[in-house]
């Protein structure tokens, strides 16, 4: 009674400003004093008459969803909100039905499993678990189910559809599911009709994809059935016709020409926020290469040095100053860039708009910029000086082109120009990114103009003038696109998604569903969940939307997908609820936890703490680093045939007539070791079922073992640092910008694919920044090829140890910060002899390990360029190339 308390002494206040009725007296002269009992009979009567207007229409034998509370606010006032101007009443009376009807659920929920429970025993192959079952029988108006890698999404969908027919809250014709793609639309269609077969009229559920049900929509709406564009569907066509679109623009406007190739040659690395600068570790070589070949310290400086190199701008870069500085603290300054044809040193600071540098330099960085000006100065050398914020606001590269011309050097543009080093973006790389880029706009519904908004808007740490050359890029190539689907009276499936979705809106398409499924969620795009909230819209608040997904699943933002549909979830559909399926029939504990913890970083993603009910114990998730791609491989053949003779002699547990199931994982097509897998499916496939995936490939599948490949620190390594580009970003209206957010996902999915373990191969000298960070946190073990365990930075935690031989004896030092720690008594912590060195080394040089050997090119490296020394096996070090 104590919000009805509260509610009339609402009532009363609202009396007291401006109503006419008698009311009772607290006071001050009146002859009718005020009684209590009296006065709390009368808001009871109320309240009953107010009920008794609206009660019909709440069927208490069901599950009763929050709109019901706030239509009857709506519909039927409640007494006193006619007084109450400040709406207070309605709120009270809101909150007070809600609580109402939450415990009449909860007990409806109880009572429903304990009435059903053979059905939910025998509905899959497996009963379900309380998880599942509270998903099947919550009725609010859109319910989003969180569920966790293996645990049981589809056949949640499948038996809340069971649910729904046997208790006749739907007929099979009202209900609909959808699915992300054909093939799980298949797979799910024949799951209900498997399952549900003694359901009469259960072939009459429609199961489709997104798509193929927007596309039916525009059908019956118009009369005729849409053509689909020829070259949509297959990501290759698509990007192939981007390529065509690119050349014929490119033919008729060579300007356009011209900055595609800018683009792609100079700008397509992205740089990175400026929050994420490394601060410079004095004399320490860089390890980013760049076109010419050179190994620099900056992402910023690489762009820098893009740009000369395809300007045709000779320079050297860290050369000695003309004039010696050498202290007996301070070795010989070396400026950034040295333009010899020219006379001209270049400084590159990192400073911001306000001239300081990022927050977290710990040095006196600006105390080193004040130093090298003072010395140009007091030298009379010519110093040209950028800074992050003149390189990220575009005007860098025009001021440094005319002090160039000024000192008589002319720079030219040429796209051809051969790479010495890293090679620059292709065409259908770049097509690939405008294509994926093209999806999240037109999914989302916002326009070139917004986007262009934003960018300028955008804060000093964005890369502004990248973003601006790629939108306008995207502007002319996204205008010939519509203007050939326009001409082949085509559309593509961004098209059957948001036309749908506009005719659902205005009534022209006559609904005949209530319960409205979505499989997969956290793969939606803006446009889906448009077409969705669309559908649940035209039941006037009789219907009921279900999505189920995975937040840490999501990893098709190359499709489309945005993230935000899952985390922004409760905004876009009112009177929602949010439920977990946290346990997993798949992985044993101890890999939960680790790949939990590992993807949970991320503050934007959903929280959830995955169980399981694989009882296995032991060790889950290990990995190996070895001195090559060709040792990794060994060592997978070496673990295959272990595991082989083990299942051989009966020593791992399986089920009768059953093979072992081992799953390879590779982050690209290119990782699989096409004849290596042909010889091992050979020689160990009476007992092993081996093959190999990548990651998206993978997806909602499960294997015994799960051996992730080339899991190295490189541009086409794990994780990939090409494909979260940031200017994908930039078409969300809300995108993430965690860094490596979704390869973070990408690993997860990897790791979460295995029921009894993860095995993951390395390289020692460049293992994965996840990796790293994983052993960090003691979330796995990285063991060595000779022994002992690889060590990351204590101080960093991003590189690892390596040791090292010095004046003092052998020591660790970090290859990303300036840690260094002395070995005990001078001897080397472990058994290996490797020794991975940052600085470029060339061909011929000495050994700076065992001082004997000269350092030989290693042709067969995989991924990056390396020289190795002569002395191998007994000196192991490597370094990167220097040509």
């Amino acid at each position: 009674m104590i919000e009805w308390l509260a509610l009339g002494a609402v009532a009363l206040v609202g009396s007291m400003f401006g109503s006419d009725e008698k009311r009772p007296s607290y006071g001050g002269g009146s002859s009718t004093p005020f009684d209590p009992d009296r006065w709390r009979r009368e808001q009871e009567a109320q309240e009953r008459n107010w009920r008794e207007k609206w009660e019909s229409e709440v069927d208490r034998s069901r599950w009763i969803p929050q709109s019901a509370a706030h239509r009857i606010i709506e519909a039927y006032p409640p007494p006193g909100s006619d007084r109450d101007s400040f709406g207070v009443t309605k709120r009270v009376a809101t909150r007070k039905l809600l609580a109402e009807f939450a415990t009449h659920n909860q007990k409806h929920l109880i009572d429903q499993k304990a009435a059903l429970k053979a059905f939910f025993d025998t509905v899959e192959a497996s009963p379900l678990t309380d998880e599942q079952a509270d998903a099947c029988i919550c009725m609010d108006d859109a319910v989003q189910i969180v569920a966790a890698a293996g645990s049981g999404k589809t056949s949640t969908m499948v038996a809340k559809t069971g649910y729904v027919l046997h208790q006749g809250l739907a007929e099979p014709e009202q209900i609909l599911l959808l699915a992300f793609n054909t093939d799980a639309a298949d797979e799910l269609r024949q799951r209900v009709r498997e399952r549900l077969k003694g359901i009469d009229g259960i072939e009459r559920v429609t199961v489709k994809t997104f798509h193929a049900f927007g596309r039916d929509v525009i059908t019956k709406v118009q009369g005729v059935r849409p053509a689909k564009a020829p070259w949509v569907g297959s990501r290759r066509q698509e990007n192939e016709v981007i390529v065509r679109i690119v050349e014929d623009l490119r033919a008729c406007d060579p300007g356009f020409g011209i900055e595609w190739d800018l683009f792609r040659t100079i700008f397509g690395r992205p740089i990175g926020r400026a929050a994420d600068l490394i601060e410079p570790k004095g004399a320490a070589r860089g390890d980013i290469r760049t076109a010419n070949g050179d190994w620099v310290k900056s992402q910023e400086e690489r762009l820098i040095a893009d740009w000369l190199f395809y300007h045709g701008v000779g320079y050297q870069y860290e050369r000695d100053y003309e004039h010696d500085t050498r202290t007996a603290t301070h070795q010989q300054y070396r400026p950034d860039f040295y333009y010899p044809d020219a006379k001209l040193y270049h400084e590159h600071f990192a400073l911001g708009r306000d001239g300081n540098p990022p927050p977290h330099f710990t040095g006196d960085y600006l105390a080193g910029v004040a130093w090298k000006r003072d010395l140009h100065a007091e030298k009379e050398t010519r110093l040209f000086e950028t800074t992050s914020h003149g390189i990220r606001r575009g005007v860098a590269f025009h001021e440094l082109a005319e002090a160039l011309k000024a000192r008589g050097v002319e720079p030219v543009y040429a796209a051809d120009r051969p790479a010495k080093g890293e090679p620059p973006m292709d065409t259908l790389a770049l097509a690939n990114l405008m294509r994926g880029f093209q999806q999240h706009v037109k999914g989302g519904g916002t326009t070139v103009a917004d986007i262009r908004r934003r960018i300028e808007a955008s804060d000093d740490d964005a890369h502004l003038a990248r973003s601006l050359r790629f939108l306008s890029l995207y502007q002319r190539i996204a205008d010939e696109w519509e203007r050939r689907l326009r001409d082949a009276s085509c559309i593509d499936f961004d098209d059957m998604l948001v036309e749908a979705a506009a005719l659902i809106e205005a009534g022209a398409y006559d609904s005949p569903y209530t319960m409205i499924f979505a499989d997969e969620f956290q793969d939606s795009s803006r446009a889906r969940v448009r077409l969705l909230k669309a559908l649940l819209d035209r039941t006037d608040q009789r219907g009921h939307l279900c999505v189920v997904g995975d937040d840490w699943q999501s990893i098709n933002r190359f499709a489309g997908a945005d993230l935000t549909v899952m985390t922004d979830f409760a905004g876009t559909f009112p009177h929602s609820s949010q439920l977990r399926m946290a346990t997993t029939f798949r992985c044993p504990q101890s890999l939960c936890d680790a790949s939990g913890a590992f993807v949970s970083v991320n503050p934007r993603q959903l929280e959830k703490t995955v169980q399981t009910t694989n009882t296995r114990e032991g060790q889950s998730i290990v990995a190996f680093a070895f001195e090559s791609s060709e040792k990794a491989l060994e060592g997978v053949e070496t673990h295959l045939k272990r595991l082989h003779v083990r299942v051989r002699k009966d020593a791992v547990d399986r089920l009768e007539g059953r093979r072992i199931t081992v799953m390879l994982l590779g982050r690209y097509n290119h990782d699989e070791p096409e004849e290596e897998l042909q010889t091992w499916q050979q020689e160990f496939g009476d007992e092993l079922d081996i093959e190999f995936r990548t990651i998206h490939s993978a997806k909602g599948l499960e294997a015994d073992y799960v051996m992730i490949l080339n899991m190295v620190e490189d541009n086409l390594g794990f994780p990939s640092q090409i494909a979260d580009d940031p200017v994908l970003v930039l078409a969300m209206p809300d995108g993430e910008d965690f860094p490596m957010a979704e390869e973070r996902r990408v690993f997860y999915v990897a790791m979460t694919r295995a029921r009894r373990q993860v095995r993951i191969y390395t390289k020692a000298s460049t293992p994965s920044r996840f990796l790293v960070e994983m052993a960090a946190r003691n979330l796995i073990e990285v063991r060595l090829e000779e022994g002992g365990q690889l060590q990351p930075c204590p101080k960093c935690r991003r590189g690892v140890l390596t040791q090292r031989s010095g004046s003092y004896g052998a020591f660790e030092g970090c290859g990303v910060c300036d840690f260094k720690r002395n070995l005990p008594n001078g001897e080397p912590r472990r058994s290996s002899n490797r020794v991975h060195l940052t600085t470029p080394m060339a061909p011929g040089d000495s050994c700076p390990t065992c001082t004997k050997g000269r350092m030989k090119e290693r042709p067969k490296a995989r991924y990056s360029p390396m020289v190795g020394c002569s002395g191998y096996p007994n000196c192991k070090t490597t370094a990167p190339l220097r040509r």
